[in-house]
């Protein structure tokens, strides 16, 4: 199947920038989305600004090399609607899809929890048609 070798090769991709959580769901019948989590502490902001900010900082970087080296290969495999939703994207919540697949459960404070990491991770996506 197209979809299984395209899905193979990115989550192969994402394993040179470090990606803690992989995940792939078919949205609306022919919209797919592929989910990665990078790690990183879930300290509060007020508490270490200057840590925090760094390490956020540099999981953008990371997480942004891995989704344009993905959205290449997507439009290599011949789609062409391509949406990308990065670490400081505003538009569109991705905690409900990261639950869907099986990054985690949604914890009291309103974030995902994962057995092993916690909540220690930023989510980005990759959606395609």
């Amino acid at each position: 199947m197209k979809n299984s070798d395209l899905i193979s090769k990115a989550y192969k991709i994402s394993d040179k920038y470090n990606v803690i959580l992989k995940g792939n769901i078919i949205i609306c019948g022919n919209v797919n989305c592929i989910l990665f989590a990078h790690y990183c502490k879930s300290t509060l902001f007020y508490k270490d600004f200057l840590n925090v900010s760094s390490a956020i900082f540099n999981v953008y970087r990371v997480a942004n090399k891995n989704l344009k080296e993905i959205k290449y290969l997507i439009k290599h495999y011949g789609y062409e609607k391509i949406w990308i939703k990065g670490v400081f994207s505003f538009y569109g919540d991705l905690r409900p899809l990261a639950v869907e697949a099986g990054f985690g459960k949604w914890s009291k404070n309103g974030l995902i929890e994962n057995d092993e990491y916690g909540t220690d991770f930023l989510i980005t996506a990759i959606f395609f048609k």
